[in-house]
């Protein structure tokens, strides 16, 4: 019999949790992995952006979230027996908006600095929450979005569990959510489905028919893995560790499981500066992804010795989406789909590569500090387009030998216990790359003329990963948005790496992109 959640209605099961998002759940439950944030600056029309207008800015805003909120199913659902072995979604009967959307005030007289500290201050601690308690992941889904509001701006933060949507899910939520804000009527149209209870604070969701999940990318392509690489994965995992001990691995940062805490920084690469850097990209026949991996892998080849780390393995992170089926689904598109179809590309730096990288670096450059000398700014563009000639390799062949396909083989029935075992071990990645793009910067111009002040518009963003313990040592997070600049965001874990090693890679990385501009 199903149970009853906290609104008096039985909690309809709707599918078991897919392999990623049972694996992003397990963490979550054992402190490994917190919550992910994409935050967005939006220019808010003149029409709302008076002070006498905040309750219509307030109403925009909730009905677009609404809007959003029946579109995208992965946002009305709770999760249930999430510390069985077998958890699953379910149907919630209503949202309590008010544990989602939050609104914080900024005073008048607050200046740029002001805002821009408690935006940051709040981004970070978010990323180190637990939302919702684990004991409430059964009553209310893990998404949350807060708003900071000065004079025309606004900044939108969404917090999420990574269980319910990757970061590209997060990207769409954030693009339908700036289109919904400028849609003609937008903000007066709602599903006859769904309806306010309680002062418009509680979302009703429709009974029937049960909300479509989207379908793990394991029950709708094959994923096949052949012999070698299968049996290259269970001799890594089973092998004796003194047979099995890889030279690229992350051996220079053991993994600590607690306290926890994320350290998380991040810089800003401006519009004319961005624009320079991939007008390089494509004269290099690389992306910022394939740059992203190189400049790190020049970092921590200078701030680390062969003897700590004469080679390294970084990942890089991949949407599984452009091979889903076509589908008739509510959210449109199954590239717009929000749900966990995030897999990984592993890149292997071997020991003759990096000597050769360190060889070259400039007198001062391995305490941190220096320039890139000119041959160092050729191996840097070299591999950068080794880089991404391998994603490209990757993304034409997805299915075949990719991790989730690699899970359906090698079944894991408790990804709590297999995530608390692969803490003891020695840690693989130095560092990851997880880029989720261009979001589109939505209606006008850009020329600031009358009829842009008429419509919303996106003109930052900043994505940013809560320390994922067992993962990388650094996660780099860069998101542009177009027309506008970039911004880079690492995480690390403050138990396991020193911050001044961090801050130093984020350093070496904003000045030597600062050179490839200026042509260095």
């Amino acid at each position: 019999m199903a149970k009853k959640s906290n609104h008096g209605a039985e909690a309809k099961v709707l599918r078991k949790l897919g392999i990623n998002e049972a694996y992003q759940l397990g963490m979550y439950l054992i402190d490994q992995y917190r919550g992910t944030c994409l935050s967005c600056r939006y220019a808010i029309p003149a029409r709302l952006a008076s002070a006498e207008s905040q309750g219509q800015l307030e109403e925009a805003v909730k009905m677009a979230v609404v809007d959003v909120i029946t579109r995208h199913p992965m946002l009305q659902v709770g999760v249930k027996d999430a510390k069985s072995k077998t958890p699953s979604w379910i149907q919630l009967p209503s949202l309590d908006l008010t544990n989602h959307i939050q609104w914080r005030h900024l005073e008048e007289h607050a200046d740029d600095d002001d805002f821009e500290q408690v935006v940051q201050n709040a981004f970070c601690a978010q990323l180190d929450e637990h939302f919702p308690d684990a004991s409430l992941l059964r009553e209310q889904p893990g998404w949350k979005i807060t708003i900071f509001r000065r004079g025309n701006t606004m900044e939108v933060l969404l917090c999420w569990n990574h269980h319910h949507f990757d970061a590209v899910g997060a990207k769409v939520i954030h693009q339908d959510f700036l289109s919904m804000l400028n849609a003609a009527g937008g903000n007066e149209a709602l599903s006859s489905d769904f309806s306010f209870l309680n002062g418009d604070d509680i979302l009703t969701l429709p009974e029937s028919p049960p909300p479509l999940l989207p379908t793990p990318i394991e029950t709708l392509r094959q994923l096949p893995v052949d012999f070698r690489f299968l049996a290259k994965a269970v001799w890594e995992e089973y092998g004796p560790r003194f047979l099995t001990r890889d030279i690229t691995w992350a051996a220079w940062c053991p993994i600590v499981s607690s306290p926890y805490k994320t350290q998380y920084r991040a810089f800003y690469v401006d519009k004319a500066s961005l624009s320079a850097i991939l007008a390089l990209c494509r004269q290099h026949t690389t992306t910022i992804t394939g740059l992203m991996n190189a400049l790190a892998l020049v970092s921590f080849s200078s701030r680390l010795d062969s003897k700590a780390a004469p080679a390294f393995q970084s990942s890089t992170m991949i949407d599984h989406r452009r091979n889903l089926p076509p589908a008739d689904v509510p959210w449109g598109k199954n590239e717009r789909a929000v749900g966990n179809y995030v897999t990984q590309l592993m890149h292997r730096y071997e020991p003759g590569l990096v000597a050769g990288i360190r060889s070259k670096l400039l007198l001062g450059t391995t305490e941190g500090g220096g320039d890139l000398s000119a041959d160092l700014v050729d191996e840097l563009w070299a591999e950068s387009a080794r880089n991404r000639t391998q994603i490209v390799d990757k993304l034409q062949n997805c299915q075949h030998n990719d991790l989730i396909g690699l899970f359906k083989w090698v079944n894991v029935s408790d990804w709590r216990s297999t995530m608390r075992d692969m803490a003891k071990k020695t840690r693989q990645f130095s560092w990851i790359v997880t880029n989720i793009g261009v979001m589109m910067s939505g209606g006008g111009s850009g020329s600031g003329d009358e009829d842009d002040q008429k419509c919303w518009s996106m003109t930052r963003a900043q994505f940013g990963l809560s320390a994922e313990i067992p993962a990388a040592a650094i996660e780099f997070s860069p998101v542009s948005v177009a027309g506008q600049g970039m911004s880079v965001g690492a995480s690390w874990p403050d138990c396991a790496l020193d911050s001044a090693f961090g801050e130093g890679v984020m350093a070496d990385m904003e000045r030597w992109l600062g050179q490839l501009v200026k042509g260095g």
